[in-house]
């Protein structure tokens, strides 16, 4: 995924038992790759046999004939899941996940790096990769994303052109907040290339462009969550207690900015009630934060690039997610966007690996000089 650095202090010959051990560490993250896709498409099926609402809900509405006349993200999985029987829809998991899962641990050697790859897809493969719904449609746009981004033959604005059309594609398809993430990471982009005088000018422009939006669209972006929230059956019963409603009730940008602080802080520091559920995320969320906020400062495009998009994925999402489930599995379809800094890492480690040991100081070889002279 990343090119090895042609620094020559770094790239030294590898004696024959160090070569075993990358040869050994490679066949170790192939079959952590093959375990994990037979825990995402044979294990997960066995433990959780039910589809999710979402699942039931395209299913349902495969065989409802105002279908067709409502054209928006389930209209259009339903039309899917009517077209296509149990085998073809089990093929397309398959292709997905198995790519998906590839390109996220194939360039991955160090162990320990492995461990937090196989811990971050286990969002992905208990919330969406095993089942037939939306999100199953956001993993060809994050591999078409990813595989844009780490190329080094495409010039860096057809790399943001071809991004931007993708998310478009898809935004008018499934999902229309991709495209208000497609507008804020080319935001982030121009922060990122800007020098540190013009970033303290897009900075002082932020508040302008935010005046600048109307007042509709913000009461109907806060709105999401409680409208959501407020429908479901036994809000604050069992099984919900996870959801939480606006702060303030929706009223233009003010409001907007109190409960999207509000929003970030149940949703990132899941502090409310300590369940198993809210740790688990936490513990998500800080890896996503340590490989997000590194590959932003590599200065590697072709990894602060994908961080910067990760970016502008929580950032909108944060807005209107109504619970700690739903906020995880949307961010954890972005996951892909994080391996290049996640090979960063591991890379990192390998050449710590590889150093050789410092020479030893002129004492110590004196030191061996006079024993080798004694005997």
């Amino acid at each position: 995924m990343l090119p090895e650095t042609s620094d020559p202090s770094v790239l030294l010959p590898l004696d024959p038992v160090v070569e075993a051990r990358r040869r050994s560490l490679r066949n170790l993250a192939i079959a952590v790759m093959f375990a994990m896709l037979l825990v995402a498409l044979v294990i997960v099926p066995i433990l959780l046999p039910t589809q999710g609402n979402d699942a039931e809900t395209v299913a349902s509405l495969s065989t409802s004939a105002d279908t067709a006349d409502s054209f928006d993200g389930y209209a259009v999985m339903s039309l899917i899941y009517a077209y296509t029987n149990k085998a073809t829809q089990f093929v397309i998991l398959l292709g997905f996940g198995a790519t998906l899962i590839g390109m996220f641990l194939w360039w991955l050697r160090v162990p320990r790096m492995l461990a937090i790859g196989c811990f971050c897809l286990l969002s992905p493969i208990f919330l969406y990769l095993t089942f037939f719904i939306k999100d199953t449609f956001t993993t060809p746009v994050a591999i078409a994303t990813t595989l844009i981004l780490l190329s080094q033959r495409i010039p860096a604005l057809v790399k943001a052109a071809a991004v931007g059309a993708v998310y478009i594609g898809y935004a008018f398809v499934f999902r229309q907040y991709y495209l208000i993430i497609i507008a804020l990471w080319f935001g982030i982009l121009l922060f990122l290339k800007a020098s540190w005088g013009w970033r303290a000018v897009l900075i002082t422009l932020v508040p302008l462009v935010m005046l600048a939006v109307p007042k509709e669209l913000y009461d109907t972006l806060q709105m999401q969550r409680d409208v959501v929230n407020i429908t479901r059956a036994g809000f604050a019963g069992a099984g919900n207690r996870t959801a939480f409603l606006n702060l303030v009730e929706p009223d233009g940008l003010g409001t907007f900015v109190i409960n999207f602080l509000y929003a970030a802080v149940r949703l990132n520091l899941p502090f409310f009630g300590a369940g198993p559920k809210e740790v688990y995320l936490f513990a998500n969320l800080c890896i996503y934060a340590w490989l997000m906020i590194t590959g932003l400062r590599s200065g590697n495009p072709r990894i602060s690039w994908p961080a910067g998009l990760f970016l502008a994925h929580v950032l909108v999402l944060t807005i209107f997610e109504p619970d700690l489930g739903s906020y995880l599995r949307h961010v954890s379809t972005a996951l892909l966007l994080l391996a290049p800094s996640l090979v960063m890492h591991d890379r990192l480690f390998q050449q710590e690996e590889r150093r050789p040991l410092p020479l030893p100081s002129w004492r110590s070889r004196w030191s061996q000089h006079r024993e080798a002279s004694i005997r």
